[in-house]
């Protein structure tokens, strides 16, 4: 509130700030992000301060009596700055929340012209969404599917795992034609002595009906993506030549390609 009121007249919350005051999953950043209108000049120090040309009453709400940019000017504003891994975690956080959001969203996309930067990249996810209707749990779910692109197979969000009639579980991302499965450990979920015996018990279940399980935390994923992403690679090509499939296309991976996410 005091970065907003140094800024002066019309400045308000955006980017990375907003997202979080509206609930939004975003990378950690001690900063204050405030967006002012380009005819403006402001310097308010601890804060950074973004200028912009459109920036209207249509873009606004309010949180008490503090004014941010609403949900659907937040993700175009973050389009331009987030990587794809963190677009993606925080385009997914504000499904979770609303699922009306697409249509809001596609709304505001088209009143925007081709200078806005990351436009396309937001439209691409929306795209993705209205093919696929699932949306990942979790922040760590939203970055893992992400990264696990790069085997050029892309994974299968919540499988349902049968025997027969019988459901044996339901995991995270799967390949199903390698019965190759990955399960997103986060604390909040899998911090628990009941939810650490349960996950043993159908990581057995998956075992024994020819699945591999791997099984990665916020720490593998976010603070090593190459390592993930490098493990996940060589996973991949051992269960395709295990299972057979070793003459499915080559894997579209450069081991000299860098994946960076910031950390929470």
């Amino acid at each position: 509130m005091a970065a907003v009121l140094a800024a002066g007249e019309g400045a308000v919350l955006s980017h990375t700030s907003a997202a979080k005051r509206l609930g939004l999953d975003v990378p950690r950043d001690h900063s204050v992000q405030i967006t002012i209108a380009a005819s403006r000049r402001a310097n308010v120090r601890g804060a950074k301060v973004w200028r912009s040309r459109n920036l209207s009453s249509r873009d606004i709400t309010n949180r008490g009596s503090l004014r941010l940019t609403n949900l659907a000017r937040t993700l175009i504003d973050l389009a331009s700055v987030l990587d794809d891994g963190w677009l993606r975690a925080c385009f997914d956080s504000a499904l979770r929340q609303n699922r009306g959001i697409v249509s809001w969203l596609w709304r505001a996309l088209n009143g925007r012209g081709p200078g806005w930067r990351g436009i396309g990249r937001l439209r691409a996810l929306l795209q993705q969404y209205l093919r696929t209707d699932e949306v990942p749990d979790s922040a760590l779910e939203s970055l893992a599917l992400e990264l696990a692109r790069a085997v050029g197979h892309k994974p299968q969000l919540h499988y349902n795992v049968l025997d027969g009639a019988y459901h044996v579980a339901e995991v995270d991302l799967a390949w199903p034609k390698l019965r190759l499965s990955i399960q997103c450990d986060g604390w909040k979920h899998h911090g628990t002595r009941a939810a650490f015996v349960g996950d043993r018990a159908r990581d057995r279940a998956l075992f024994n009906l020819g699945w591999a399980v791997l099984r990665y935390s916020w720490d593998d994923v976010v603070s090593n993506p190459d390592g993930f992403v490098d493990e996940l690679v060589r996973s991949y090509e051992l269960r395709a030549k295990a299972t057979g499939a070793a003459n499915s296309p080559p894997v579209a991976f450069s081991a000299g390609r860098k994946r960076h996410l910031s950390t929470r």
